[in-house]
């Protein structure tokens, strides 16, 4: 997208604020911006959740039709990027339950097939393995901090949470990988 000014007054440098004003407005333009502006981490912090290129896809897509229709209910006066991360979280959150739901499903209905031969012993695995295993509130906080890089306050705001709740999260979050991945780490020094 040009940064060169639209019809409407936006353009790529429009700050957030004033892009959610535009939206709220249906300001088309102003919309395009700023899923030109997110996707890119949306779709990467999703993929951190689901670890399938496609359903990230698909849920970036998903988010950004519930901001264009919802979109005259969108808070100018609160951050956009914050409302946009605190979707996809709920988004990923709904998905990971439909999932669950459907695994007791085939658990309580098992399919005999053949197992998947032995993978080979790779750390970046076990760490992805590891950053998964931790309990969902902690996962995003993990994610949002690490991942995408997103400041404490920004992880606060976009979760409804106070700044010292991310810092807790965070503290839980390294201390369960430290344990979970010591014996690996362990392994690569000999």
């Amino acid at each position: 997208m040009e940064a060169a000014k639209l019809v409407t007054g936006t353009s790529a440098d429009t700050p957030d604020p004033e892009l959610a004003v535009a939206i709220k407005q249906s300001d088309a333009d102003a919309f395009k911006i700023l899923y030109y502006r997110y996707y890119e981490q949306l779709f990467r912090f999703l993929w951190h959740k689901t670890r399938d290129h496609e359903t990230s896809k698909d849920l970036v897509q998903e988010l950004f039709f519930r901001v264009w229709k919802n979109r005259e209910s969108v808070d100018s006066s609160k951050s956009i990027k914050a409302y946009l991360y605190k979707t996809a979280s709920n988004l990923a959150i709904d998905l990971l339950r439909k999932k669950t739901t459907e695994q007791a499903y085939a658990l309580e209905n098992p399919v005999d097939e053949t197992s998947a031969p032995e993978a080979q012993f790779d750390l970046e695995e076990k760490a992805r393995t590891a950053i998964d295993s931790l309990p969902e509130h902690i996962h995003t906080v993990f994610c949002l901090s690490r991942i995408e890089g997103l400041k404490y306050t920004e992880i606060a705001d976009a979760l409804h949470i106070s700044v010292k709740t991310v810092e807790s999260r965070m503290s839980k979050a390294l201390k369960i990988l430290r344990q979970k991945l010591q014996p690996f780490l362990t392994l690569l020094l000999f």
